[in-house]
């Protein structure tokens, strides 16, 4: 028993035990607990900031010597995750566990880490293994003294051995990527219906639950992979499929079958990162070994979801021999070492635990990502050993292509335009959306265009660098001169950009912006500042003051304006900004220009480095430089033009927008986007695309019981309205027995204005369900509230509560601590409302504040003008249901759950309560009869 001698306390539905150093376990009560531990030193633990917060966050305790059982395992087991309670260490590890586990478990669980730590340690690398937990030593990490007695290692270490400095430079041995040649154009034999079942039934392994619809659904989808007839007409497939269909499976059946046959690439998309990890896993019983799996099977995202090895080059050299009191190399030191074990080196939504954010300051994930556009591509010395890279070259091999609305639109604007090295040229021809629902909002931000601030002081950024701030920020000419110094031409044009780059706003635009407004000074000199300045100027005399846009946030404000009419001054001073943006932007397209002429004449006698480098370069000037300025011109040259004609129809919308957070402004600009963004989508993807498959639970609105009016207005959701082929459509029922499953009240007797009667609902039905409830809101500072008035209450009663916003702990941490305690509840925004899946007895109750109105801001009331022109109640309606459906899809996951379904707003008409299934008992009753309808519920 390596830790015979350190306390140890674990937490159960608000049950403390603990362990003393004297052989005892004690179960006390909050406050004699507390004072026992302000006597213990070495206290061993699972989730230390949870913990803390669970004994109230008391100032007599000290967590400096807490050992915290994850922090451990993430040295042990990098890739895996323990979950947050003594029975998920025990299921992971496979170590037997008594039926009521006392904190005495926990010395058990810590002395078998370190049992199968010595034997990673004899069978591994000891020379790495051995300079890592030096380095750890020395950045004080409790754990590593203990690891290095059990390991009987002595430091120094010899210096013929790796040292801990090295034990860091994890790029000296992550495998290189190698370069492979184009693929071959797929075949197009269609997938053969038998074959397709056959296919389910391996997906789903044995034992797998009967789904009523999953077999229709399978068979529904073959369709997308038929052989396309026509160009420009290719072969759609829109399935609503309810909750519990288990159209995952039923969709990767025909995608996998067709990749496999004829050598190409089905690329499968979410909108939300739970989603792409929960498809990554439907793929186990097909692929049982993983190095098979990691060949066919990618999951795509974003640059800046992965570790950036140059960014942690960096920060290593300039900042981690620094005194660290805030645990920031530990989290480096461990990073690093989870890093050299991962499938893809995703940071966020990985195999890296997700704890991880919690336990350590969540900034150094940020600063390790690539967040700043700045990625140099061929010139990067870890280029070979980049994660993004590695990610891309797989996906160009494999069948399956996991990525997200967002990525796949990306993906194709930029092939389509440019060789881009990031986008790979040969594009699939079958994608798969689900989530499809969110595709509108997915190419809302894609085709947009924000003029603002925040915008235009980041490309300044980008073009000029740090300016003398204290960031690490390069700008373009440290990026890219050493590859053209020696060419006079180049050389002239950079400078010419550096110089016509100050024209954009500076990054400290907020204070000046500010300073302007408070002092009247009149000398703003820089011109953009000063044109969004009297953007600022117009939205603050034309919005309405107790106008809050997003009122999800309380601390947040967003006003907004029409842009017509425009300010005198504003129309004034358009003319000279035109001239300044459009010296830049020609600036930009001569360097281009000169770059490609560079490649043209000297493409035989550059090196494959600096090939790469001005190719990367000349791609990324025009993604982060040319094109949006493009854009901004357009727009400002549109501002000279007369407002638009009511008699031509309308495409687009343009407004002014300011956001403030405390006493700060954050963003100021002119905005720009689609009326109906799925225009633009589907005229970039129908060229290209054979076949595609949109599937959602909630894709249609039945509400007037117009079957036909329900899918045009799925196909006007999602856009295939805008192709010149009729889909095919399929609805596949839910397996469920609602009427015994479940029950929708709504309470028709409590003021939801009143945060006091609110909390009482919530107070009292969350005890009626004994836990596993879920309070849904529409903005923070109402959640906070709730939370705050009942969380002592209900913890008298052994309830754990748990809020978003509130916790220190990241969305994924908060749904594991609710699932694994079956006498808890969670309060959450619109991210619990979409993204989560939690069948079984944990999730028994859903309750909703109010009624999810859209936000009504410009852009909402322009779209509902534009799609429901006659009707625009109808426009708001359809919002609203297809909101609740999707929360009341998080309450029915399996053929054995139950539960209710509560909302509490009086106010709820009629009309939007057809979200829920037909078959659901609906009823309208007093708050103290819905909680005793609740108690005889779950007493059955």
């Amino acid at each position: 028993m390596v830790l015979k001698d350190y306390s140890a306390l674990i937490i159960h539905n608000n049950q403390f035990s603990l362990f003393n150093t004297d052989g005892e376990i004690l179960n006390l009560p909050l406050q004699t607990l507390v004072a026992e531990l302000e006597q213990t030193t070495e206290l061993l633990i699972i989730h230390k900031s949870y913990t803390y917060r669970k004994l109230k966050s008391p100032k007599t305790i000290h967590t400096d010597r807490w050992l915290d059982l994850l922090e451990l395992a993430a040295f042990v087991f990098p890739v895996q995750s323990f979950g947050y309670t003594v029975t998920n260490f025990a299921n992971a590890l496979k170590i037997p566990m008594p039926l009521n586990p006392e904190a005495d478990f926990l010395i058990i669980i810590c002395d078998y880490l370190i049992l199968k730590f010595k034997e990673e340690y004899n069978h591994g690398n000891k020379d790495l293994i051995a300079a890592r937990l030096a380095a750890l030593y020395h950045a004080q990490w409790l754990w590593a003294p203990i690891l290095l007695s059990a390991l009987d290692i002595s430091l120094p270490l010899p210096a013929q051995q790796l040292q801990a400095s090295d034990a860091l430079r994890i790029w000296q041995r992550l495998p290189k990527w190698q370069e492979l040649s184009p693929r071959p154009q797929p075949s197009q034999f269609p997938v053969k219906r038998q074959e397709t079942f056959n296919r389910l039934a391996e997906i789903l392994g044995p034992g797998a639950e009967d789904r009523a619809g999953q077999i229709d659904f399978t068979d529904v989808a073959r369709y997308a992979f038929e052989p396309c007839v026509e160009q420009g007409k290719p072969n759609i497939v829109l399935a609503e499929a309810g909750t519990g269909t288990g159209k995952t499976s039923a969709y990767i059946a025909p995608a996998s079958l067709w990749a496999e046959h004829n050598k190409g690439t089905v690329w499968i998309n979410t909108y939300t990162r739970h989603l792409q990890r929960q498809i990554e896993h439907e793929f186990d019983h097909l692929y049982p070994d993983p190095a098979t799996r990691k060949k066919k099977i990618v999951v795509r995202k974003g640059r800046e979801n992965y570790l950036c090895l140059l960014n942690l080059d960096e920060y290593i050299t300039l900042h981690f021999n620094k005194n660290d009191g805030n645990g920031n190399n530990i989290a480096i030191i461990l990073l690093c070492n989870w890093a050299e074990q991962s499938n893809d080196g995703d940071l966020f939504g990985g195999d890296l635990p997700n704890w991880f954010h919690d336990l350590f300051d969540n900034r150094i994930l940020s600063i390790l990502a690539e967040r700043r556009g700045e990625c140099i591509h061929a010139s990067c010395p870890h280029y070979q050993t980049c994660f993004v890279e590695h990610s891309i070259r797989r996906a160009q091999n494999a069948e399956i292509v996991i990525a997200n609305h967002a990525l796949v639109i990306n993906h194709f604007a930029w092939s389509l335009d440019n060789a881009s090295p990031e986008w790979e040229s040969n594009l699939p021809s079958r994608l798969i959306f689900d989530e499809a629902h969110h595709i509108s909002d997915a190419a809302d931000s894609a085709f947009s265009t924000a003029f603002s601030t925040t915008e235009t002081s980041e490309l300044r950024r980008w073009l000029l660098g740090n300016e003398g701030n204290n960031t690490r920020s390069k700008g373009l000419k440290k990026r890219i001169h050493d590859v053209i110094i020696g060419n006079k031409a180049l050389e002239k044009d950079l400078e010419e950009i550096i110089d016509s780059a100050f024209i954009l706003p500076p990054l400290n635009w907020s204070s000046h912006l500010a300073s302007f407004h408070d002092n009247k000074d009149e000398n703003l000199t820089n011109l953009s500042e000063r044109f969004f300045y009297l953007i600022y100027q117009q939205i603050q005399a034309r919005s309405s003051r107790n106008q809050i846009i997003n009122q999800s946030y309380a601390e947040t404000r967003q006003y907004e304006c029409d842009l017509y009419p425009l300010l005198p001054e504003l129309v004034a001073l358009v003319p000279n900004l035109i001239q300044s943006f459009q010296k830049l932007l020609n600036c930009l397209l001569k360097f281009t220009r000169n770059i490609e002429t560079k490649l043209n004449n000297e493409k035989d006698s550059l090196d494959k480095m600096s090939l790469e480098r001005l190719e990367t370069t000349h791609a990324t000037l025009t993604r982060k430089a040319v094109t949006p300025l493009t854009l901004w011109l357009d727009l400002l040259t549109s501002l000279n033009k007369p407002e638009h004609s009511n008699s031509q129809p309308k495409t687009h919308v343009s407004f002014l927008k300011s956001e403030h957070k405390n006493k700060n402004i954050t963003d100021v600009g002119l905005f720009h986007h689609w009326l109906d963004p799925t225009i633009p989508l589907m005229k970039m993807l129908a060229p290209s695309i054979q076949g595609m498959l949109f599937t959602s639970a909630t894709l249609r609105d039945e509400s007037n019981n117009d079957t036909e009016a329900s899918w045009q207005a799925a196909e006007q959701r999602v856009g295939t309205e805008h192709l010149p082929v009729q889909p095919l459509r399929a609805a596949l029922s839910c397996p469920f027995n609602y009427d015994k499953q479940a029950r929708v009240f709504v309470v028709n007797d409590i003021n939801i204005h009143s945060i006091n009667e609110v909390a009482h609902a919530y107070l009292h039905l969350f005890k009626a369900s004994k836990g596993g409830a879920l309070g849904l809101f529409t903005a923070i500072h109402r959640l906070r509230a709730i939370y705050h008035q009942i969380n002592e209450s209900l913890e008298k009663d052994n309830i754990s509560l748990f809020a978003q916003h509130i916790d220190p702990l990241s969305n994924n941490s908060l749904v594991e601590l609710f699932k694994n305690d079956m006498r808890s509840c969670l309060l959450g925004t619109d991210a619990m409302r979409d993204g989560i899946n939690i069948p079984g007895n944990s999730l028994r109750l859903v309750v909703f504040e109010r009624i999810p109105w859209p936000r009504p801001d410009i852009l909402y009331r322009e779209r509902r003008k534009y799609f429901y022109k006659d009707k625009p109640n109808l426009y708001d309606e359809q919002i609203v249901r297809l909101r609740l459906r999707q929360a009341f899809g998080r309450l029915i996951r399996t053929q054995s759950d139950k539960g209710i379904f509560i909302i509490l707003d009086r106010r709820t008409p009629t009309r939007v309560l057809s979200a829920f299934p037909k078959n659901v008992p609906i009823r309208r009753q007093s708050l103290q009869e819905v909680i005793n309808q609740t108690t005889l519920f779950y007493e059955k």
